[in-house]
């Protein structure tokens, strides 16, 4: 995949989360809102256009408490967003996917997704 297709991907990505979410999950602020991943892409890239995976929290959320207190913040994931949720991510986050991605797939997906929201 392009490196312009993926950032059309996470364009599309944070649109929805930001739809989806309208506001900061943990502190309930509705501005400067970033799309922050539970698995990181970094070390998940499989898990980057997961729709599941991605969550709004304001940059002081996400930079200074998400990133720095990794423990409260799965605490705070388990009771918020549920242990369903977090199992299904984390058994999708540890299974080998070779399959390459599919740019039209992925962007079709979450523009599909975005139109539910509007």
């Amino acid at each position: 995949m392009k490196k312009s297709e993926k950032k059309k991907l996470h364009s599309l990505v944070r649109e929805f989360v930001m739809l989806r979410d309208k506001r900061c999950l943990k502190c309930g602020k509705s501005d400067r809102l970033h799309a922050s991943h539970i698995y990181p892409r970094g070390k998940y890239p499989k898990m980057q256009f997961n729709l599941e995976n991605v969550k709004a929290l304001c940059v002081g959320c996400h930079l200074y408490w998400w990133h720095k207190h990794p423990i409260d913040a799965r605490e705070w994931a388990e009771k918020t967003l549920g242990k369903a949720l977090l199992s299904r991510l984390k058994k999708q986050a540890n299974t080998i996917n070779k399959e390459p991605w599919n740019y039209k797939d992925i962007k079709h997906e979450i523009e599909q997704k975005i139109m539910e929201y509007e």
